[in-house]
């Protein structure tokens, strides 16, 4: 009995990590940048029903890693490139306490994936308006009726070539305790702090490589 059971674990594990992977490549190569919907759409790939064979989003991001440094060795220069764009939007947009979140503050986001910040006001037309003032071409997203802030736009405009949606929310959004979403986000200064830690190890890294 112990040895079959033991069996099963490994068999189980072995699942886990085969939709891991499957559901990192759609990450990777199909832009499926929701972790329940990746492990989901790769379990039905692999022919699997049983929700407790699916694996945790640590192993998807292990399994992620991975693959990119395999399959994709620039992913991380990407990334960096489109949180350098995010740190020039968000000291344009300054007034309005933005914040980064989404896939390229996770750090899963493709080159052409969209900029997504959360900014904050409680006159949503003052954000049209300052738009409007410096001739910037912006569209208005669908809003989603079943969000908490559906009353509140979200503005779709371009930058250097890639997609930035500017999700506005009132000012007690901020201050409040936001929801899960919310709380993935990181203001100006503290992605300036990262991106220049980076910078600093990957430097020390490069001193380090024999000559």
């Amino acid at each position: 009995m112990m040895g079959k059971h033991a069996g099963s674990e490994r068999q189980a594990t072995a699942l886990r990590s085969e939709i891991a992977h499957q559901a990192a490549r759609l990450i990777a190569e199909d832009h499926v940048l929701d972790f329940a919907q990746a492990k989901k759409k790769a379990a039905r790939q692999l022919g699997v029903t049983e929700g407790r064979a699916l694996p945790s989003n640590q192993e998807i991001e292990s399994a992620l890693e991975s693959y990119r440094a395999i399959y994709q060795p620039e992913h991380g220069r990407h990334v960096d490139q489109l949180r350098s764009k995010a740190i020039a939007l968000m000291r344009m947009l300054a007034q309005f306490q933005p914040y980064l979140t989404g896939s390229v503050l996770s750090g899963i986001a493709g080159l052409h994936s969209d900029i997504n910040l959360l900014l904050y006001t409680d006159d949503p037309k003052a954000i049209e308006l300052f738009m409007l003032n410096r001739q910037i071409d912006y569209q208005n997203a669908e809003p989603d009726p079943a969000h908490r802030h559906a009353d509140y736009p979200t503005l779709v405009v371009w930058y250097d070539g890639s997609a930035v949606k500017l999700h506005v929310r009132p000012l007690d959004a901020e201050r409040n305790n936001p929801k899960r979403e919310d709380r993935e986000r990181m203001r100006l200064d503290q992605l300036e702090a990262m991106l220049a830690s980076e910078a600093a190890q990957a430097g020390a890294d490069f001193a380090l490589l024999p000559v």
